[in-house]
């Protein structure tokens, strides 16, 4: 009996100790398997953030391009003043920031954006206002399409090259011009009046594909700017309808009571063909 007894006690010590070692066993494979995985996962994590990095460099090198010797624009009047981007992108035609130095100082506006290439911009250094001092003058267009050229300037203090105040197109338009665009069944008429004085109503045919008809002129989707006979003149289209313009107001800055405002304007009315607006591309 007792050794029957001691027999069954052997074969559950037997068990029970296979039973803790596969336990163990199986413990230490999931516990290894657990460590491989998370290796893993942390050996991709490093991964993916060195390829985002690399990704992050190769489109910072794809929008970035270096400043070149022809995107520098040098003042006619004095070569000691230029203008040139911060940084420039899309494929060295778009200049984001402009640096502006003249005579030692320099100063950044980060938030002008220019065209370059052929539109790239222009600085001029001249007295505009007769006060024995140079203005510092910067052009650039912002961007042109079809029936579209957003040209912009500023003129600049020559002492601390900060941007002077000028009146807005908008502003001008409002003060000086009364405008009306009548449609009927086959014509557009329209009327201006500039400071008062009226100009001759021009009648324009209705095309075939033309939409909607303003009832004013509307100013400022082809403005261009220009320094002539030591004046910022201005040239803006009035439309009467989406790319339909029928003539140009033009004048040029004055400095009167702290402000560069408009003075001596003019409109002249002329019909533009289809080629006018298409030439903007």
């Amino acid at each position: 009996m007792k050794t029957w007894t001691g027999i069954l006690l052997m074969i559950i010590l037997a068990v029970a100790t296979l039973s803790v070692t596969s336990t163990a066993k199986t413990t230490n494979e999931s516990q290894q398997q657990l460590n491989i995985d998370e290796s893993s996962s942390q050996a991709a994590a490093v991964e993916a953030s060195h390829i985002d990095r690399m990704n992050d460099a190769v489109n910072s090198n794809k929008e970035m391009m270096p400043v070149k010797a022809d995107d520098v624009s040098v003042a006619p009047e004095n070569n000691d003043v230029r203008v040139y981007p911060m940084s420039i992108g899309g494929s060295g035609y778009i200049y984001n920031g402009l640096v502006v130095e003249a005579n030692g100082k320099k100063r950044e506006f980060s938030d002008w954006r220019a065209e370059g290439g052929s539109y790239k911009p222009e600085v001029h250094e001249l007295d505009l206002n007769d006060d024995g001092k140079k203005e510092i003058v910067v052009l650039y267009s912002e961007g042109h399409g079809t029936g579209i050229y957003l040209g912009q300037a500023y003129i600049l203090d020559p002492a601390s090259l900060e941007v002077m105040k000028m009146q807005s197109l908008d502003d001008i338009v409002k003060e000086h011009v009364q405008s009306k665009v009548t449609a009927t069944s086959d014509q557009i008429k329209i009327d201006i009046t500039v400071d008062g004085v009226p100009a001759e109503s021009t009648n324009v045919q209705k095309g075939a594909g033309d939409g909607l008809y303003n009832d004013k002129l509307q100013f400022g989707r082809v403005t261009y700017y220009s320094v002539e006979n030591g004046k910022l003149v201005v040239s803006t289209s009035g439309a009467y309808g989406e790319g339909l313009y029928a003539g140009d107001l033009t004048f040029a800055y004055v400095f009167q009571n702290g402000e560069w405002k408009a003075n001596d304007l003019k409109y002249s009315m002329e019909v533009y063909e289809e080629e006018y607006y298409e030439s903007f591309d």
